[in-house]
């Protein structure tokens, strides 16, 4: 693929890939797992921009078949593309120029074809360039996108207090701001009566209001199209992912 001819995004989002049936032969099933192993290195390194094709590609990776190949050789073409982008972080002119941490929370409701369970994703940045991102499957099953997103802003604020806990011990008190596209998940964070949509919520996710009320995290509206946490969760069309990349701190 090192001469493919580029394409300006790594998927295809109007192309629905599905799980094959086990009755049809699978295709090259040992070179789709090598080349989604080698691209899972470039997602964990520098490339959070990958991070939702490189997940739903692999989840082919049991069986499959011809259309699933071509969609994997695609993301090779948006990298034969993209070779020059990079993380880029910028010194601080002046030491008066303060430091912030920015996370966007985002989920994909009963996602994943095996098992209906939803996909949550974070990417968390330092003054405008993404310091850490995560695309995970949920630890059990939603029964609303209210609820997927809410699970989705936990396991985000869980790692903002562990920045925060952690640049404390440097001696550092940065504040960190989440941002979510989803209102419901807001109101049911900052509302502490429970309700009947929301009363059957694991126990363990409702520390997003503790710390809401303790004022250790803050919790903000953004609309879906400045998310850039959607990003990790679907294939966007070639305008907004430049815009969400760029957003990344990814450039050439």
């Amino acid at each position: 693929m090192e001469n493919s001819r580029p394409v300006s995004t790594s998927i295809d989002p109007k192309d629905p890939l599905v799980k094959a049936d086990e009755s049809e032969p699978a295709y090259e099933k040992q070179p789709y797992q090598q080349m989604i192993g080698s691209l899972m290195y470039l997602v964990t390194c520098t490339r959070p921009d990958l991070g939702f094709v490189v997940l739903f590609l692999s989840w082919f990776s049991s069986h499959p078949l011809l259309c699933h190949h071509t969609a994997v050789k695609r993301v090779f073409r948006y990298l034969a593309g993209t070779r020059t982008t990079s993380l880029v972080y910028t010194r601080r002119l002046s030491m008066d120029i303060p430091l912030l941490i920015t996370g966007y929370s985002d989920a994909d409701y009963a996602s994943c074809y095996d098992t209906c369970y939803s996909v949550s994703g974070y990417v968390f940045l330092l003054n405008g360039c993404a310091i850490s991102w995560l695309l995970k499957k949920q630890n059990s099953v939603s029964t609303s996108t209210t609820e997927s997103e809410y699970m989705a802003l936990a396991t985000t604020a869980r790692q903002a207090l562990w920045y925060i806990n952690g640049l404390l011990q440097l001696g550092f008190t940065i504040p960190v701001e989440l941002k979510a596209d989803n209102t419901s998940i807001i109101n049911v964070t900052e509302n502490p009566i429970n309700n009947p949509k929301t009363k059957h919520i694991y126990v363990s996710y409702h520390f997003n209001r503790e710390h809401l009320i303790r004022k250790s995290l803050m919790l903000s509206y953004v609309p879906t199209g400045e998310n850039l946490a959607v990003i990790m969760m679907k294939g966007l069309p070639s305008v907004l992912h430049q815009r969400h990349t760029q957003g990344l701190g990814l450039t050439e």
